[in-house]
């Protein structure tokens, strides 16, 4: 993790815009490949297995787009880290 951390440091557009704690976890039967994408170009990506979950962080113009392979097909979707971001609730 310390080295996407460092990774976005570096790569930050400006100091106004702090990367978000996002969240994904693997709810299917099968492996996933996951990358945080960014203007097209590639900041990590990991194999996420069956039932397994990854934390991350990403700027908010970020997507995470996840491969899964189904029947010899591979299926592809992608979604905004904005909408993955991790939110803190208050205990009543």
């Amino acid at each position: 993790m310390a080295y996407i951390l460092s990774l976005l440091a570096t790569e930050s557009p400006t100091k106004s815009t702090p990367p978000l704690l996002c969240y994904h976890i693997n709810d299917t039967c099968t492996t996933q490949i996951v990358r945080v994408m960014r203007a097209s170009v590639c900041h990590f990506e990991r194999i996420i297995f069956a039932g397994e979950r990854i934390l991350f962080e990403a700027f908010p113009d970020s997507y995470l787009e996840i491969s899964s392979s189904l029947l010899g097909e591979t299926l592809t979707s992608q979604i905004a880290c904005r909408l993955l971001q991790v939110s803190e609730w208050a205990e009543a």
